[in-house]
């Protein structure tokens, strides 16, 4: 039998590691920009086409590379960081692997032409599929280009699983905001396709964070310092009031590397109790300094999660430093130490009764979480949270009262599937209630129907929305007034994208300045007043709810719309308003459920009504 392990070519161990390190065109401007960075740039120009998938050029003023140290960069394992394994525990620099180069011209076409300062001349690099097919010497600036093509064009399948354009344009924002943040005296360019779409000066770490997510986000800041022998902590966090439903402005970042850590986010989080609601999330931006021999950053191959040594410690003063910076500008509550007022306990004395535990009784069998089953009490491993009766030993008297239980049950199962064909039962001249600021209380002939404001309107909406974008027909209604929105970076490229569904929605929108929208109209039947917080909370809810799926998108983006747009529970309406929605629900093609399947309406019967008495 003949031997069959063998080694690998170096191309195919390339490509292996470049689905760890290249997955995506974010992913080499990452890192593009991270070589540009450790190279001493003080300006990094990123040029895309196609938002990546066709072209990714970082050009930079760093130091730039000789002759030899050009072609050994794009060599595997190749790294001017480190030289022992010790190293690894004292990097401060971005790259440190020496596999970006080499994974990216495994799956792409990659130009290079760099020159150092003392040099007369530069160095032409031209690598496809890992091998160096032209090396020449050119007159170029001082720095470094690197021409990045044809993605995964020598890997097919991979590249069938990138995304829309826009959403791969969408990553690389995040990825380049995130190296931007950590190099606030560098200035950086993003284009795509000829259209800038940022333009970051050179400036201090403040002024860097408003410029990348607006001139809004300087009056939401808030700013944090905390020095101690284990962390520093330096940056902002924003106040309360403008923390949103979805993630997106969280940010940390540990010796200048931007980091994922749900522990420390928690901290955070725990911070802001009792000043936003738990779902929640506060925007941040972070800086932690620590001994970079007690923190582990070779852990994942994007080098985002990060092992730290002491941390709970570091927990704990994150979680300080916010509360006292909440706490400093009169953000959180402040402890009342005066005791004027206070109730006074008397001190024990020797002839005072010792105290008594006090006696509780209690069900040992009982188990509350009988009552949140999801099982029906027709289901036969169904147990109910309170005992009943046994019907077997029950009193003869009671079996008429078992039998209306389960007659009770079975008009209920049966009448609800037909809900949808019985409305018009209970529009009784317009006699309608609201009850608890929460329902429509709709009398019947026979039966009495309890209608779920905020789901029937959102049932309405969403109806109405997803009309208007499959005929393209709605209109909105024009302001006088048009209003100015800012939006972070992420947020105003989402925008940008679904501009043109969002006008057949009602919304007509004009770019502005400097990430700025200006409203001209919203959808009718919508006050304009509420047109801009609207549009704001449909973003956020389309952010968590976008399907890759194409043709979903008509779907997902009316019921972001409708969720957005539907009445608040505890508003008030009168009986014409009440009446309205009663007449446009019934008109509706599915008025007993949301589109998420809730419950609408319940109808009780006058038998089941009867019963009681």
């Amino acid at each position: 039998m003949k031997d069959i392990i063998q080694l690998l070519p170096d191309s195919v161990a390339n490509q292996i590691a470049a689905g760890e390190v290249v997955q995506r065109p974010a992913s080499v401007v990452k890192e593009l920009m991270e070589n540009s960075i450790d190279a001493g740039a003080t300006k990094i120009q990123i040029i895309l086409k196609n938002a990546g998938k066709s072209r990714v050029q970082v050009i930079d003023d760093g130091k730039g590379m000789s002759p030899r140290d050009a072609r050994m960069a794009f060599e595997r394992h190749a790294t001017s960081k480190i030289a022992t394994a010790n190293d690894l525990f004292h990097i401060r620099t971005m790259g440190f692997r020496g596999e970006a180069l080499a994974s990216i011209s495994s799956v792409a076409e990659v130009e290079l032409k760099t020159k150092r300062a003392d040099d007369e001349l530069g160095t032409y690099l031209f690598i496809t599929d890992s091998e160096l097919r032209r090396q020449d010497s050119v007159q170029c600036s001082n720095g470094t280009n690197l021409l990045v093509k044809n993605l995964f064009y020598t890997v097919p399948a991979r590249r069938k699983f990138l995304k829309s354009d826009g959403t791969e344009l969408r990553n690389i924002v995040n990825e380049f905001l995130r190296v931007a943040l950590t190099s606030p005296r560098v200035a950086f360019t993003l284009v795509n396709n000829g259209v800038e779409l940022y333009n970051l000066p050179a400036s201090g770490l403040r002024q860097r964070v408003v410029n990348a997510f607006g001139k809004v986000m300087d009056s939401r800041l808030v700013s944090i310092h905390c020095e101690t022998g284990i962390v520093t902590i330096e940056g902002f966090t924003c106040v309360p009031q403008h923390a949103k439903k979805s993630y997106g402005e969280q940010f940390f970042f540990v010796n200048n590397r931007f980091m994922k850590h749900s522990f420390f986010h928690r901290a955070v989080q725990e911070a802001y109790s009792g000043l936003i609601a738990p779902e929640m999330l506060p925007s941040y931006f972070l800086y932690l300094t620590v001994d970079p021999s007690t923190i582990d950053v070779n852990i994942h191959p994007t080098k985002t999660e990060i092992k730290f040594q002491d941390e709970t410690a570091i927990f704990q003063i994150l979680l300080a430093s916010v509360r006292e910076a909440l706490g400093k500008f009169n953000i959180a509550p402040a402890i009342d130490f005066d005791t004027e007022g206070k109730v006074d306990f008397p001190e024990p004395t020797e002839n005072d009764e010792a105290p008594k535990a006090p006696r509780v009784e209690y069900n040992p069998a009982y188990n509350p979480f009988h009552y949140r089953s999801s099982l029906s009490p027709s289901d036969s491993n169904f147990e109910h949270p309170y005992p009943r009766p046994d019907r077997e030993k029950a009193p003869a008297h009671w079996e008429k009262l078992f039998q209306g239980l389960e007659e009770s049950r079975r008009e209920v199962q049966t009448e609800m599937p037909g809900m949808e064909e019985k409305l018009e039962e209970y529009d009784a001249g317009g006699t309608f209630a609201q009850l608890g600021g929460r329902y429509i209380v709709a009398p019947g002939r026979s039966s009495v129907m309890f209608i779920d404001q905020k789901r029937a309107h959102e049932r309405v909406l969403f109806e109405r929305y997803h009309e208007s974008l499959e005929q393209r027909r709605e209109q909105g209604q024009k302001s006088l007034f048009p209003e100015r929105i800012s939006f972070a970076g992420e947020d105003y490229l989402l925008v940008k994208e679904l501009r043109e569904d969002l006008a057949f929605l009602g919304f007509e929108l004009a770019e502005g300045e400097e990430m700025e929208f200006i409203l001209h109209a919203t959808p009718s039947g919508m006050s304009y007043a509420r047109g801009r917080a609207v549009l704001v909370d449909l973003i956020e809810h389309y952010k968590n709810t976008e399907h890759s799926i194409k043709e979903e998108m008509k779907k997902h983006l009316a019921l972001s719309m409708a969720k957005a747009a539907s009445l608040s529970y505890n508003t008030p309406l009168n009986r014409g308003e009440m009446s309205e929605l009663f007449a446009t629900l019934s008109a509706c093609k599915s008025p007993g459920y949301t589109v998420e399947g809730r419950t609408i309406a319940h109808v009780l019967h006058i038998d089941e009504i009867n019963r009681w008495f």
